[in-house]
C-alpha cells in the first residue's frame, strides 16, 4: 500500500498532514515507510522521528525510474510519500517535469490532495476542480482538508468537493491541530534542533485520529499496483574495508539516505563523527565525506574546535580523499562571514539574504563525468587567487546559464551541488578513490 500526500502549493500543510497521518497509522499498529519527493533534506528528518526508520528521497531528476522503484520497494505495511511545492510545480510549467505529479505518474501512486480551507467553502471545491482538470491523468484519489474551523466547516467543504468533483474527502485537520514548526533560511528548523518534537506530534495525532478517515485512506492506498522490478544497469563499485569518515551533527546532516546506503553497498564502513564536538578525526580513515547543513549557524562552535580544524586540515594536506557538498565546501574554506574555518580550500564564504542558486543543474566534471545535481544555498563563495575548479555547471531550466565550481586541492573535491550516487557508482569511485580515472 502507498499514498502520496500532495498539496495545492507550498505552505498549504503537506508536511503537517504527512507527519500526522504517519503518526496516526503507527498508532494503529502499522509500520510506515516515509518518503519525500524531490531533493529536500529537512522534511525526511521529521519523517524519521515519527516513523522510527530512515526516510528516502524520490527525485525524478536525480534518479532513474529503476532507482525510484528500487527505493520505493520496502517491507513496511504502507508507504507515505510527501510531495514537494504545489502538485504540478517542477522544472517546466508545461511538461511538468520533476513535479510531484510526474512522480505519482511514474510510481502509479494514488494522490491525496491537501488543500488549505481557511476562509473558504464551495471555493475550495473550485480549487480542487482546477487541479483535477489540469491533467486528464491527474492521479488524484481523494482530498484532505486542512485548517478548517470544525466539523460543520468541513461538512460544507466535503459536500461541495464531492458534488463538483466526485472526489471523496478523506478527513480534515483543524487550525488547532497545526504544528507550529519554526523555520529558517533553508526551510524548517531541522528535527535535530526541535525540542519535544515527537511528543508534540503524538499529541496532535490524538486529535487527528478522530478527524482523518483512515479506513478510506487505507482503501485508497490499497489501489496502488505492485511496483515492477526494472533491470539494474551500471557498473558496481567495490571498496571492501574502506573506512569513510562522515561528518554528522547539528551543523552537517544533509545526506540522502540512498547515498549512505550506496556507500555501504560498496563495502564501505561509515564512521560518523562530529566536527562540533570531536577533537580529531577518527583513526584509520581512507576517505572523508562532509555533507551540507548549517555551518553558518554553528560557525562559532565549529571555529572554536581547533583540534578538529587542525586534524582535517592535516589529513587533507596529506592526501586523504575527500568529497564535500555545500556546507562542507563552506567549512573547508578560509572563513564564513569572517569566522575562521578549516582553511584548506582557497575561498571565503559570506551569507546573503537571498538564494544565490536554487534548482536542478547538470554538472560536467573535468574527468569527463556528466551528472545531474541540485543547488540550494544563500552563501556566496569568493575564490582566492590560487583557486582551481573542476566543474562546469549548467542550470537545467536554462542551459545557457552556466558557471564554474568544484574547488579542488590535493585529493579533495568540494562543490555547492548536491549529487545522488544511486544510478552513478562511478561518482563514488571518482570522489573517494583519489583518482580522476573513472
Amino acid at each position: 500500500m502507498r499514498l502520496l500526500i500532495a498539496g495545492t502549493g507550498s505552505s498549504c500543510g503537506k508536511t503537517t498532514a504527512s507527519l500526522l497521518l504517519m503518526s496516526v497509522l503507527r498508532r494503529q499498529g502499522l509500520t510506515v515507510a516515509p518518503y519525500k519527493t524531490g531533493p529536500d533534506y529537512i522534511d525526511p528528518g521529521f519523517h524519521r522521528v515519527v516513523c522510527g526508520r530512515p526516510s528516502h528521497n524520490l527525485d525524478s531528476w536525480l534518479m532513474a525510474d529503476k532507482t525510484l522503484n528500487r527505493v520505493l520497494r520496502n517491507d513496511a505495511d504502507i508507504s507515505i510519500i510527501e510531495g514537494v511545492m504545489g502538485y504540478y510545480d517542477g522544472l517546466n510549467p508545461v511538461t511538468l517535469r520533476c513535479s510531484t505529479w510526474e512522480l505519482a505518474q511514474k510510481t502509479k501512486t494514488p494522490v491525496i490532495l491537501t488543500v488549505d480551507a481557511s476562509g473558504g467553502a464551495a471555493s475550495v471545491a473550485a480549487t480542487v476542480k482546477g487541479f483535477q482538470s489540469l491533467q486528464e491523468e491527474n492521479g488524484i484519489a481523494g482530498v484532505l482538508v486542512n485548517r478548517v474551523s470544525g466539523q460543520h466547516h468541513y461538512d460544507l467543504i466535503r459536500t461541495a468537493v464531492e458534488h463538483y468533483t466526485g472526489l471523496p474527502c478523506t478527513g480534515y485537520l483543524t487550525r488547532d491541530q497545526k504544528l507550529e514548526l519554526p523555520s529558517r533560511h533553508l526551510g524548517l528548523v531541522p528535527a535535530e534542533e526541535t525540542p519535544d518534537l515527537l511528543r508534540r506530534i503524538d499529541e496532535a495525532a490524538v486529535l487527528a485520529e478522530q478527524t482523518l478517515d483512515t479506513s478510506l485512506l487505507l482503501s485508497l492506498a490499497g489501489q496502488a499496483p505492485a511496483l515492477p522490478a526494472l533491470a539494474e544497469t551500471g557498473t558496481a563499485v567495490s571498496f571492501p574495508g574502506y573506512r569513510l569518515g562522515v561528518a554528522l551533527d547539528e551543523a552537517f546532516h544533509f545526506y540522502y539516505q540512498d547515498n549512505l546506503d550506496a556507500l555501504s553497498r560498496a563495502g564501505m564502513e561509515l564512521v560518523f563523527f562530529s566536527p562540533l564536538r570531536d577533537q580529531q578525526l577518527p583513526s584509520g580513515l581512507d576517505g572523508l565525506y562532509i555533507g551540507g547543513g548549517y555551518p553558518e549557524v554553528f560557525a562559532s562552535g565549529l571555529s572554536a574546535n581547533q583540534g578538529m580544524l587542525r586534524s582535517i586540515r592535516d589529513a587533507l594536506s596529506g592526501g586523504l580523499p575527500c568529497y564535500a557538498e555545500c556546507g562542507g565546501l563552506m567549512y573547508l574554506g578560509e572563513e564564513i562571514d569572517g569566522v575562521p574555518m578549516v582553511g584548506f580550500l582557497p575561498l571565503r564564504c559570506r551569507m546573503t539574504k537571498r538564494l544565490q542558486r536554487f534548482g536542478y543543474v547538470t554538472v560536467e566534471e573535468k574527468s569527463g563525468l556528466v551528472f545531474p545535481a541540485h543547488e540550494f544555498h544563500h552563501a556566496l563563495a569568493e575564490p582566492l587567487e590560487n583557486a582551481s575548479f573542476a566543474c562546469r555547471i549548467r542550470k537545467a531550466s536554462n542551459p545557457e546559464n552556466e558557471w564554474v565550481c568544484g574547488y579542488e586541492r590535493e585529493k579533495t573535491l568540494a562543490a555547492f551541488a548536491h549529487v545522488h550516487f544511486g544510478d552513478r557508482p562511478e561518482l563514488i569511485r571518482r570522489f573517494f578513490s583519489g583518482s580522476e580515472n573513472v
